[in-house]
This record gives structure tokens, sequence and C-alpha cells, in this order.
């Protein structure tokens, strides 16, 4: 009789400690041990095997498990090929992906770009870098495993420059590398027009006719240029800065009105100068007097000394 297992961290996340209790249920069912489990997994140095003490880690709920090791433990836990092994493997890998779901979503904060704002390559190495975070970041050797079982191999250095958007993927690579990621079939599709699109916008672009103009849309400059609005556009819409019922353009419009209302009110207050008090009040109230009295004794009776 093997010793007690440890209780399921009480710290870890509610979602992982499920993926643990889920495993644990699965041993108890098969009434096995650890060591019987990794010999059910095939022998030592193949690809399948995992050990006793990696199967009794993955059900701690101490850490998130590599998908493998859910998959094996599953597989392990049942008869081989049986249709009740094949419906452990379907959920132990939905409770995983919830688990990994979780792990990942302090790293996605924030939205991440919309498919029409991925314009190269460097966009779209980004947007698969957030679906790897979201299928719980397999690790590059995972990534080379899982596209090589689906039909298309792409190794782990591959994998490395296509998502730090170094080079593009071919149609084959971006598709091995969204079934690794769970991408549904639905989506899968949305992502190859952007990948069309990038390869049309890197295409020379054909020689102007006589008189004509050359579209500048495809320009390297002009795509990134374009991130960049987009990039400051969503900032300022998460900051307020842009009304919900503005367009970006009626935000730079009001922005450039602004602006010219200040340089106006600028302008003037620089042109503008206190005028020089020549007389000062205590000056001219001694001024009036004489000048009164002076007019006084001029004419004493006259209009202008009434005025005054």
């Amino acid at each position: 009789m093997g010793r007690p297992a440890k209780p399921v961290n009480a710290r870890a996340r509610p979602r992982l400690r499920a993926l643990a209790a889920y495993l644990r249920q699965l041993k108890d069912e098969a009434d096995a041990t650890y060591a019987t489990l990794s010999e059910r997994t095939g022998t030592r140095n193949t690809p399948g095997y995992r050990g006793a003490s990696t199967l009794s880690q993955a059900a701690r709920g101490t850490h998130l498990p590599p998908l493998e090791t859910v998959l094996a433990y599953a597989r392990a836990a049942g008869v081989t090929g049986s249709r009740a092994v094949q419906q452990r493997e379907a959920t132990a890998r939905k409770v995983w992906k919830a688990a990994a779901s979780e792990k990942a979503r302090p790293h996605l904060a924030g939205r991440g770009l919309r498919t029409r704002q991925v314009r190269t390559a460097a966009s779209l190495g980004q947007a698969l870098t957030r679906l790897r975070l979201r299928a719980g970041q397999p690790s590059y050797s995972a990534i080379e495993r899982t596209t090589d079982a689906s039909g298309h191999c792409v190794p782990r250095s591959t994998a490395h420059l296509i998502l730090g958007g170094d080079v593009l993927p071919s149609r084959e690579q971006l598709a091995a590398l969204l079934n690794a990621f769970d991408v549904t079939a639905a989506a899968a599709v949305e992502w190859h027009a952007v990948l069309d699109r990038i390869e049309h916008r890197l295409q020379p672009p054909p020689p102007p006719a006589r008189g004509g103009y050359t579209c500048a849309d495809g320009d390297p400059v002009v795509q990134e240029y374009l991130e960049r609005r987009d990039r400051d556009e969503e900032i300022k819409r998460r900051t307020g800065q842009i009304h919900p019922d503005e367009t970006y353009e009626d935000y730079e419009e009001r922005m450039y009105e602004r602006a010219q209302r200040q340089a106006v009110d600028d302008l003037l207050y620089e042109d503008y100068e206190e005028p020089e008090d020549e007389t000062k009040p205590e000056d001219e109230a001694a001024f009036r007097i004489q000048f009164k009295a002076m007019v006084e004794r001029a004419n004493p009776t006259g209009p202008v000394a009434d005025r005054l």
C-alpha cells in the first residue's frame, strides 16, 4: 500500500485545483499506484513515457503540468483504446485548457490586436504569441511534437522566429501552429486571410503607368505608421481621451482646432502691451484742480467751470 497522497495545494488557482482533483479521481477509479500508471505509459526513454514522480507532481496542484503529461495520465488510468479512455482524454484536455487559460490571464492584460490591425510579420508574431499563451504556453519542443503529429512539423527554431515576428509562416506552418494552439477552424480561416493580406502587401508594386501613381499602402513605412496609429487610438480610447461617439479622425480634428485656438490666444497675448500710465491718479487729480482754478479766474461764471 502506497503512502497517502498529500492534499491539493489550497493556494493554487481554482481551475488548477480542479485539474489536480480530476487526475486524482482517475487514479482512484483505476485503483492503481503512480508506479503502475507509469508502467502503463510505456518503457523508459520512449516518447510517451512518464515517470511516477512526474505523474504524482501533476496531481498535486502546485503547477500546471504539460498537456502531454495530462493525456498520458488519462490514458494510463484506463484500458488503452477503449471508448471510456477517449472520453477521459477529452475531459482531461478540456479541464487542462481551462487551467491554462486561467494561468495565462495575467499575461493577457488589455485587448490584443484585431485581425484587421495585423499588417506585418511582427504584429502577426505578437498575435500568435497571445494565442500560444491562451493555449497554456506550450514549449517550443511541445509545439514541434504537436505540429509533427498533425502532419506538418514546425521545428522549434522556426516556431521561435515566427512568434518573434522575424519571418512570415507559410500557409502550412500557420495551419499547424493554429492547430497546436487549439484555434477553431472558423477562426483559422480568418488568420489565413490575414497571412494572405500581409503577403499581398509585401509583393513589389507594379510599375506605374505613364502619368499615373503608385499606391503606397504596401510600403513598410506606411504599414508601420498605421500600426502606430492603431495603437495610439487604442490607448486614447482606454484613457477616455477619445469620446465613445468619436472616430480617430474626429479626435484629430478636435485637437487641431484646440491647438489653433491656443495659438491665436498666445499670439494675442504676445502682441498685447500694457498702456503706459504717464499720469498717476493723484497727479491727474491735482492737475484738474489747478486747471479748474485757472478757468474760474478767467471766467468765473462760464460753462467750462461748471463742467469741471
